[in-house]
């Protein structure tokens, strides 16, 4: 099993530093920066990456629905039994995909990518809205 996380820019990258240090040192986790080092080939980064890989479970988490960097992965998604493909990275979607993997939860790979997205929707709050009696002087 593998977590890919790739979007334009570091932002993988920070994701996955970032995810690093809340769970751990976790190898089934990775990522690639797309356009950032002047090679702006994503198809071969993509092909590389699933060379690499050949007979895991991939599950790829990139940033932007629609963008370049998604829709390079859509084009594998009947080609690659074995691929999973998730739009709208963020720290909090990736936590729970690698905390639910490591559970080594019984539920199928749909089921943990479906609650992992719910558990990271519910986590965007408005925090000016939230009706939290605390007191300034508090923090």
């Amino acid at each position: 099993m593998k977590i890919l996380c790739m979007s334009h820019g570091t932002m993988a990258q920070g994701v996955v530093q970032s995810a690093k240090m809340i769970v751990g040192d976790v190898k089934f986790l990775d990522y690639i920066n797309a356009y950032v080092d002047g090679n702006d080939d994503i198809e071969k980064k993509i092909v590389d990456y699933l060379n690499q890989n050949r007979g895991q479970t991939i599950i790829v988490c990139t940033d932007i629905f629609g963008g370049s960097v998604n829709n390079n992965w859509m084009k594998y998604l009947n080609k690659e039994g074995n691929l999973y493909l998730i739009a709208g990275l963020s720290l909090p979607l990736i936590i729970e995909l690698v905390l639910k993997i490591e559970q080594k939860s019984q539920d199928n790979i749909n089921k943990i990518i479906k609650r992992s997205i719910k558990s990271a929707k519910d986590s965007v709050k408005f925090c000016n809205e939230l009706n939290l009696d605390i007191k300034r002087d508090e923090f």
